[in-house]
This record gives structure tokens, sequence and C-alpha cells, in this order.
């Protein structure tokens, strides 16, 4: 089911089936900002992961002597959400553990996702429930698709290597990427300095075929998208976020880039450790809320 949200500015689509933002379009032009979903490379705008993020060393975990299994991601992207709230520009839509998700994760939850359009874009707001008698420890992220170039009255304006990211809160002029085997979807142990001009560096050819960048633990508090004008038309705020991936299909003529804020991140190659002791890994307390999440801010006139 399709959610419509609006005010005097957007206009925004949100699916129940993984409470996914499917669409926001500045009203006055009709300018839609996410990617069009193409199933061709990547039929999703913005999953959210949880309760990891990418892929697990043989695609399990180890918890209190036991292994579970876990594909990609988690599974809240591929559950369907009950809409507990519903206004002109605000909705909140919930799933909460079953029969299923204890078999691969044993902690009941309450997860509530919470869209509110802004003045200058839109808000996203987990907030996480620990419903259960027991710490609970997860990952949690974001992975909006944004349309890299845009398309304006129907053409898009040039291929995504015309554009540029901006990294926002870096010292100096260098980024540490960690890499990922293509291969296994795991961290390699390997990595790249990306130079950066001003916290802005240039969408080039052949940047995802080692997968995402991988941006841990270096003072991000936004990433943005910059058009072939050097203007920046998108970006993603999460102050307090301590991974960012920021990834797209490797073909050149993919024309989208994520933003993804991580409050976790995939396994190291050869990981042996337990859930608890698994890097940037969150922790909840039984009764306890746990809020986070990110703000999309749009150009109103690019």
């Amino acid at each position: 089911m399709r959610i419509c949200l609006e005010n005097d500015v957007w206009s925004a689509e949100i699916d129940s089936f993984g409470a996914e933002l499917k669409s926001l379009i500045r009203k006055q032009d009709s300018q839609e900002f996410l990617w069009e979903a193409d199933p061709a490379y990547w039929g999703k705008t913005s999953p959210i992961l949880f309760p990891f993020i990418g892929k697990l060393e043989g695609e399990c975990y180890r918890y209190q002597g036991a292994t579970y299994q876990m594909t990609k991601h988690g599974f809240a992207r591929d559950k369907d959400y009950k809409i507990t709230v519903q206004e002109t520009d605000r909705v909140v839509l919930s799933i909460e553990d079953d029969e299923q998700t204890l078999e691969k994760y044993p902690f009941p939850f309450l997860l509530e996702v919470e869209y509110r359009l802004l003045e200058n874009g839109i808000a996203e707001r987990w907030h996480l429930h620990n419903t259960g008698d027991e710490t609970m420890y997860f990952s949690m992220g974001g992975h909006p698709a944004f349309a890299c170039p845009l398309i304006k009255n129907g053409v898009r304006t040039g291929r995504r290597t015309d554009c540029a990211v901006k990294v926002y809160g870096i010292t100096g002029d260098k980024l540490q990427s960690s890499a990922i085997d293509m291969n296994t979807g795991l961290l390699s142990g390997e990595g790249c300095i990306v130079e950066t001009k001003q916290g802005a560096f240039p969408i080039v050819e052949h940047m995802f075929d080692k997968d995402a960048l991988v941006i841990e633990s270096q003072g991000v508090t936004a990433v943005g998208l910059l058009d072939e004008n050097g203007v920046e038309y998108a970006r993603v705020e999460a102050p307090d976020c301590p991974v960012w991936g920021i990834w797209s299909m490797p073909t050149s003529d993919a024309s989208y880039i994520c933003i993804e804020p991580w409050w976790g991140i995939c396994d190291r190659a050869g990981y042996e450790g337990t859930l608890e002791e698994r890097p940037y890994t969150n922790r909840l307390e039984r009764g306890k809320v746990w809020t986070t999440g990110f703000d999309i801010i749009l150009d109103k006139s690019v």
C-alpha cells in the first residue's frame, strides 16, 4: 500500500511493504529527487536495514552459544508494516517480532518507522523498542537512492560521472574508505584513500568496482550530491552516525547514488566473534527505546 504525504513544498510516497520511501517530489515543478528503481539495475529506492547491515561471515552469527542464519541487510526491508499514525505530512509504520523473526533473531522488539515532511525535505526516524527481558543487540541503517543526475522535464541531464559527492564534518582533504570484497560482500581488510577538495570529490568510472565506499569513524555528519554545475541538490544529514556507505551499481550508466548512514557494518572476512563483539553493534536494555535516523535535505530551486 502506498501512503502519500504532502506539505506546501513537497510530496512523498511511502510503501507499507518495507516502510520504504519511494518518491520525493518538489511540487512546484514536479521534480523527482529519488531514483526511479529501474529493476534492470536495482529495483529499490530506500530500504531499511535491520537488524544487520550487509553480509555476515558464513551468513550467520553467534549468540549465547547458538548459531543463527541471517540474510544480507536483515529482514526489516521485506516485511509488511502496519500504519499506526497517518497525518497529512507525517506517517508512522511499525513491525514487531513474530515466529519467523524469532527463529533467526531471538529478540522481541517493536520497530516504528516515522516519516515527516519538512520545509526543506523529509525526516526519517526509527524508534526501536526492546519488548523482551534481555539486552538486545542490533545494527540499523538507511539506504536512500537519489537520481544522479536528475531527470528534468523528462530528460536525464547527463551521466552520474558528471556529478560529485560532498562530505561534511571531516578534517583535512583525505577520506579513508574500507574495501568490500565483491565476491563475498565482506570487508576485506584493504582500503583506499579518496582525495577531497573542500570536502568534495568527483564520481568517476570504476569507483564502485569494489562495492560501496565505506567510511568508518571519521567524523562525517552529512553527505551530499552535487550536480554537473557543482550545485548541491540533495544531502543526507545524520550527525551521530558512525559509518557511511556511498554506493551505486558498478556500471557507468546506472543513474543513481545511494547515501547510506549506518549504525553498524558488515562482517570482516574471517570474523569469528559473537554478536555482542561485532564492531559498531548497538545494545538496548530491556524496556528501553532507541531512537535515531536522518534528514534528507533537498534544493528547492535547482
